[in-house]
């Protein structure tokens, strides 16, 4: 006589299904908190005559903010230098990173005027050859928050 085959049991996982939700919530969560706790504050001082604090974040509490209508390397030499004895850091700090906005009127040009703005401003950042800015990375955006034809620099400036 053969022996009858048993039918192996299988699993139902679907009430699991709600603990593996909230496993995946609080690791999101951890992850999150861990990212967040860790945002160091760098910096917010604004030159120039422009409206700029929309768009500086809340997060550049003592960075270096510049707004220009024209580029001018003495200028942006001078601003950097004079912002570097007032914070009392060393004199001739080198920019490790900017973000240079270009600035549109949403009515009339598109966001890529305003970019393109600030290309050619960092282009022109770029052949002025200055110290602050040798090894610099730089970052390009616009906003209809600036006025058009003028440009805005968030700096990250080394202080050693």
């Amino acid at each position: 006589m053969r022996k009858a085959i048993a039918r192996p049991v299988e699993e139902d996982a679907t009430s699991l299904g709600g603990w593996l939700f909230a496993d995946s919530f609080l690791a999101l969560m951890v992850i999150f908190l861990a990212t967040i706790s860790f945002v160091p504050t760098l910096g917010g001082a604004v030159s120039g005559n422009s409206n700029i604090g929309n768009i500086a974040g809340v997060n550049y509490v003592k960075g270096l903010n510049l707004a220009y209508e024209s580029f001018d390397a003495n200028q942006i030499a001078a601003d950097i230098n004079s912002f570097a004895v007032k914070e009392k850091i060393s004199t001739n700090p080198k920019v490790l990173y900017v973000s240079i906005v270009g600035g549109f009127n949403s009515a009339t040009q598109s966001e890529a005027d305003g970019r393109f703005q600030a290309l050619l401003f960092s282009a022109k950042l770029k052949a002025s050859k200055l110290d602050n800015f040798a090894d610099t990375k730089i970052d390009l955006g616009s906003s209809n928050l600036i006025k058009p034809g003028q440009i805005v620099m968030r700096l990250t400036l080394s202080g050693s």
